[in-house]
């Protein structure tokens, strides 16, 4: 099957992932609500949620992932929403604050 990929008409967002050990539990949905606060100093990402805060590092990926959105009107036509070139790695254990 061929999958013919078509770019927004827009210019392509350029998105980073987030990487963590673990998991993350809600009783309720996280669709759309924030999660935490992301900041930099001095080339290390600092991660708060809730009360506790995590130490991590950008790494490019090897390879680019694209987020695709599938087109309801059009089937067999697949829209590039995104393109993941790097990610936030957090490999350690969250700390209180």
């Amino acid at each position: 099957m061929q999958i013919r990929l078509i770019p927004r008409e827009e210019s392509v967002a350029e998105w980073a992932m987030i990487e963590l050990q673990g998991t993350l539990d809600s009783t309720g949905t996280l669709a759309g609500q924030r999660i935490g606060i992301l900041k930099w100093e001095n080339k290390k990402a600092l991660f708060r949620i809730g009360h506790h805060i995590m130490e991590g590092k950008e790494i490019k990926l090897q390879n680019p992932l694209l987020v695709l959105v599938r087109d309801v009107e059009n089937q067999g036509v697949v829209q590039i929403a995104a393109v993941i070139r790097k990610k936030v790695q957090f490999r350690d254990r969250p700390m209180p604050v």
